[in-house]
C-alpha cells in the first residue's frame, strides 16, 4: 500500500478515492447510524428551508456558513442521511488533495509522494462520526487553504493579497465553526518564520480574518437578527454550560490508537537530524496546530468525538515522516498496513461495540435512540420542553427552540415581560401539533398565556399536550 502511492503520479487519487469508499462502506450498508448532532443538522437545515431566519426564526449555535451548507440540503433532498455522508466522504478526499499539495509544494518530505493525503483519509476514520458533515468537517477545509496559501508563498514574493487571503479563509473557518479562529495562530506564526511579518503585514492577517465576520453581522443586521448571531454564535462559549456528548476519557480512549502512531512519530523524528531547515520549521508549526486543536477543545460546549478532526492534518504530518523514514521497505508496507487495519476498525469498534469498549466509553449517548413517543410524533409538528433530541427523529421542529440551553433561558423566565410576550409570538406563529414537556414548563407557560391554555389539552400521557 505503501509503495502505491509512493509514486507521484495523479492517478493514484483514483486509488485514494476507492480507499475511503472502501473504508466507509460497512458504516452505510450497516444500518441507520444517525447521531444527535447530525439529526440537529438536519431540523436546522429543514426550518431555514421553510423560509425561517437562522438566530430568530430558528435558535442555535451552529455557524452561519455551515446553517446554510445544512439548508441547502434539506430544500433538495429532504432528511437524507445518505446525502450528508456522500458529501462529507467528497470533502475528505478534497481536503487530503490540498493537504498533500501544500506539503509537496513546500518540499515538507524527500521525495514528492501521495502518502500524506493516504494517511490522512486513514485518520479521518478513527472515529465513526468522521464520515459525517460536521461543521468541523467543513470547517478543516478553509484552515487547510489557509495554510497552502501561508505556505506557498517562495521567498522574495510575499504579496500583501496573499496574507489578506490566508486571512480571510481563516475567518471563513470560523463561520463554518467558531472554534477554528484559533488556527490563525499558526498561520501567524508561520509567516513570521517563513517571511519575518512586518506589524503592517500583521495588522493585514487580522484584518482578512475579521472580514467575514463584519460581513456576516452586516448581513444579520439587515435582516434584524444581529443580537441573535452574537449571542446565539459568538458569544455562545459564555451563554452556554458545557454539555458533552462523550467525556474526556472517552475521547482519549477513541484517539488511542492515532495517538500511539503520532508519538512514534515524535520519537523517530528526534532521532532522524538530517532536516532541511525548512523542514525543521514545517515541524515547528505543525506541532503547534497539535497544541492549537487541543485548545479549540476546551472552546466547544457540546464535545462529541467529529471534534478531534482539527487533529488530523497535523497527526497525518508527523506520521506520513514516521513512515518515509523507516528504511526497510517490508517494515514501511507492515506499518502502514497496520494503520490502515487499526484506525478503521477503532471507528467500527465504537460503533459496533466491538469488545464491550461501550461499557467504558460510553459513545452511545451520541446516538439517536427509540423513544416511547415515536408513534405519537410521527410527520407531526413538535415542541420538546427538554433536552431529548431523539423525539424529533420522526418528527419536524415547531416553534424556533431548537437548542434547548438557548431556548431554556427564555422559556423558563416567562415572568419577564419581554420573554412572555416573544414567547406568545413565537407560539402563534407556529403552533406546535404537540409538547412534550419534560421539563415541567408547561404549567406555568399555560398560566402566563391564556391563549396557550385555551389551545392544548393533556393527551394521554403526562408530559404530553395535544393541540385541540
Amino acid at each position: 500500500m505503501l509503495t502505491f502511492f509512493r509514486v507521484n503520479d495523479p492517478y493514484r487519487v483514483l486509488g485514494l478515492l476507492v480507499l475511503v469508499l472502501l473504508i466507509r462502506l460497512p458504516y452505510w450498508v450497516s444500518g441507520d447510524h444517525l447521531t444527535l448532532p447530525e439529526l440537529n443538522w438536519m431540523l436546522l437545515g429543514e426550518r431555514l428551508a421553510e423560509g425561517n431566519r437562522l438566530y430568530a426564526g430558528v435558535w442555535d449555535n451552529t455557524g452561519p456558513l455551515s446553517a446554510g451548507v445544512y439548508w441547502v440540503i434539506e430544500w433538495l433532498f429532504d432528511r437524507r442521511q445518505w446525502v450528508y455522508a456522500m458529501l462529507a466522504t467528497l470533502v475528505t478526499v478534497y481536503q487530503s488533495l490540498v493537504f498533500n499539495d501544500f506539503l509537496r509544494a513546500r518540499k515538507a518530505y524527500r521525495e514528492n509522494t501521495y502518502v500524506p493525503a493516504l494517511v490522512f483519509v486513514l485518520l479521518t476514520s478513527f472515529s465513526f462520526d468522521f464520515y459525517t458533515l460536521s461543521p468541523v468537517l467543513l470547517s478543516l477545509t478553509w484552515v487547510l487553504l489557509a495554510f497552502r496559501n501561508a505556505f506557498h508563498k517562495i521567498e522574495g514574493t510575499l504579496r500583501d493579497t496573499q496574507i489578506l487571503r490566508t486571512g480571510i479563509y481563516i475567518g471563513i473557518a470560523a463561520l463554518f465553526f467558531l472554534p477554528s479562529l484559533v488556527f490563525m495562530l499558526p498561520a501567524f506564526y508561520a509567516y513570521m518564520l517563513f517571511a519575518s511579518l512586518s506589524p503592517r503585514r500583521s495588522l493585514l492577517l487580522l484584518y482578512g480574518t475579521l472580514l467575514p465576520f463584519l460581513l456576516a453581522f452586516t448581513y444579520f443586521y439587515m435582516v434584524g437578527t444581529s443580537s441573535g448571531f452574537v449571542d446565539q454564535y459568538l458569544l455562545a462559549f459564555a451563554n452556554l454550560a458545557n454539555d458533552h456528548y462523550v467525556s474526556g476519557v472517552s475521547l482519549l480512549m477513541i484517539v488511542v490508537v492515532a495517538l500511539i502512531f503520532f508519538i512514534l512519530a515524535l520519537y523517530k523524528i528526534t532521532r532522524y537530524r538530517r532536516f532541511t531547515i525548512q523542514q525543521t520549521q514545517l515541524q515547528q508549526v505543525m506541532f503547534m496546530n497539535v497544541i492549537v486543536a487541543l485548545v479549540s477543545i476546551f472552546l466547544v460546549r457540546e464535545l462529541a468525538p467529529f471534534h478531534l478532526l482539527f487533529f488530523v492534518p497535523p497527526f497525518a504530518f508527523f506520521i506520513t515522516h514516521y513512515l518515509l523514514n523507516i528504511h526497510r521497505i517490508l517494515w514501511a508496507e507492515v506499518a502502514t498496513l497496520l494503520l490502515a487495519i487499526l484506525l478503521p476498525l477503532n471507528g467500527y469498534a465504537f460503533l459496533f461495540n466491538y469488545f464491550a469498549v461501550n461499557q467504558i466509553a460510553h459513545t452511545e449517548a451520541l446516538m439517536v435512540r427509540p423513544t416511547v413517543y415515536d408513534e405519537l410524533v410521527m410527520g407531526k409538528k413538535v415542541l420538546v420542553l427538554g433536552d431529548d433530541m431523539s423525539i424529533y427523529r420522526h418528527a419536524k421542529l415547531a416553534t424556533p427552540y431548537l437548542n434547548w440551553q438557548l431556548a431554556s433561558e427564555q422559556l423558563t423566565h416567562v415572568d419577564y415581560f419581554d420573554n412572555l410576550s416573544e414567547v406568545y409570538a413565537n407560539f402563534t406563529a407556529d403552533m406546535p401539533d404537540l409538547i412534550i414537556d419534560q421539563s415541567s414548563l408547561m404549567p406555568l407557560i399555560s398560566e402566563r398565556i391564556p391563549a396557550i391554555k385555551n389551545t392544548y389539552r393533556k393527551g394521554k400521557e403526562e408530559d404530553v399536550y395535544v393541540k385541540q
